[in-house]
Parts: C-alpha cells; structure tokens; sequence
C-alpha cells in the first residue's frame, strides 16, 4: 500500500499542479469568439469530473449499510449544486442565492421520491431522498467553496490551500506510523494517534509559513500574509481537515468500509483524497472574504 501511495500521491500532485498553472495562465485569456475565459474554469471542471466518482462511491457507502440510493440524482444534484456556485455571478443578492440554493434542493428531494418510487417499493424512500440531498450537498459545497475562492483569487491560493491539507495528512501519516502510540479516537479511526495529529498539524503550520513566504517573493500582488498569521491558518486548516477526514471515516466505519473505492491504487477514493477538504473550503472562503 505504502508503495503504492508513493506512485500516486506525487502523480496526482504533478497533475494537480499542471492543471493550477495552466488555469492561472489562462485567466483573462480572450476566445477567437471575443469571450474571456472566466476564473477557475478547469478548476470546475476537474471538480465537475470528480462528482460522478465522489456519488459512486457516497452509493457505495449507502448500500453498504442497507440505504436506498439513487446515484443518478445523486450526481445531477452535486453537479448543480457546482455549477450554481461556480456560474452565479459575485452581485447576486443574497435572495437570489438562497432561492437557487433552495431550487436545487427542493428538486433533488423530488426526484429522489421519484426515482426510489419506481416499481411500487415505498420502503426507505424518505430515507433515501434525505441521504441524496444531504449527502450531495455536504461533498458538492466542499467542492464549491473552492470555486469560489478561485473566482476572486489566484489560482495559487486553492494550490496552497490543498498543499497544506495534504501536507497535514502526509505529516500524521509519518509521524503516526513511526512515533504513534496513544490512540486518538480508535473507534472511528484505528490508525489515528495523537502523536500523528501533533506532528501533522505542525507540518501544515510549517507548509502554511513556507507558503506564505514564497508568495511575498514570486506573487507581490497577493494580501501579505504575516509569518504569525501564517502558521496559525496552517494549524487550523490542518486541524479542520483532519476532523474532515474523521468524519468521512465515521460514514466508512458505519459501512464496513476501509476505504470508498479503489479508484486511486494506495490511496483509496476520490472521497478519501477529498474528504480533508470539505471543512477547510468554507473556512478558507470567509478568511479570504
């Protein structure tokens, strides 16, 4: 596994990289048709390509604890809930976003009483709608939050962002696996010690202040950020993705799970690569705001 993790881990962070940069490089760009290509356009769309996955694997989950699911309204719900937060514009009112939040809900809830309703079995259908829309709406606005931060800022800032959530979880992971010796809640997450919370929350702190340096160097028209403040976002966001990931254990260690798929060999699932940073991105949005 360890091996495994090694191979993907800095293939998907060569990836992730590629696609950030070119983002960035195209922002502003003008189309031969005259249009200019919006902010985080293929952030969203690598979000939008990595919802049908994340619904999969959340069907998994649900099926694995007996749940009624249906992944088609799963994935359109979480793909609108990430088209609206990407596609409304900055000025919208407060109004209008509440009733395109409350559209895109009301419509998931009807079609999942819909979908579960097919040949006569009413069993588990409340159930199973509530678990669409709640389950969507808390991976998707994960997702969406980013979006957003994207719209008003570098795409460096989801780079960094992303960079010290998984510098926190590499950080656990080696600290926990060598000096790990008092269990931090074994009965979510066995392999989770205090010792690994410690070292990588000091491991994001420390990313957080490199980061925050390199930015005064190579991008002087970002907000300065202090070295204090720095490493003090670098703690809380570490500390708000591994309680991210806690709660995605909860979902998996109800399940049966160890992990949401397969998808990526080593490092299990889209959600499992993701779930550190579906409480990060609200934070990150109001600190930025």
């Amino acid at each position: 596994m360890l091996k495994h993790r090694l191979i993907t881990g800095p293939l998907l962070s060569i990836a992730l990289i590629a696609i950030v940069a070119f983002d960035a490089n195209i922002e502003g760009v003008t189309c031969s048709c005259g249009t200019c290509i919006p902010n985080g356009l293929l952030i969203a769309i690598l979000a939008a390509l990595a919802a049908p996955f994340a619904a999969i694997e959340l069907s998994s989950i649900a099926a694995s604890v007996g749940a009624r699911y249906s992944t088609p309204v799963l994935i359109l719900t979480m793909e609108a809930w990430i088209a609206t937060m990407y596609l409304l514009p900055a000025n919208t009112s407060a109004t209008n976003v509440m009733a395109a939040f409350g559209t895109i809900i009301v419509c998931s809830m009807a079609l999942s009483v819909i979908s579960l309703s097919k040949g006569k079995q009413l069993s588990g259908v409340f159930t199973g709608a509530a678990i669409t829309v709640a389950s969507s709406s808390y991976i998707a606005l994960g997702f969406g939050f980013l979006l957003l931060i994207r719209k008003d800022h570098s795409a460096w800032w989801i780079l960094g962002i992303i960079a010290i959530i998984k510098m926190c979880d590499t950080g656990a992971f080696f600290v926990g696996s060598n000096l790990g010796k008092h269990k931090l809640i074994p009965w979510i997450s066995p392999g989770k010690t205090w010792e690994g919370l410690i070292g990588g929350l000091l491991t994001a702190g420390i990313t957080a202040l490199l980061l925050a340096m390199a930015s005064d160097k190579w991008l002087p028209a970002e907000p300065h950020i202090s070295m204090y403040s720095a490493f003090g976002i670098g703690l809380m966001f570490g500390f708000l993705g591994q309680a991210g990931d806690l709660v995605m254990s909860v979902f998996k260690r109800d399940s049966g799970l160890k992990d949401a798929s397969n998808v990526l060999p080593g490092l299990g699932g889209v959600l499992d690569v993701l779930d550190s940073l579906l409480l990060v991105g609200p934070a990150a949005y109001w600190l930025l705001s």
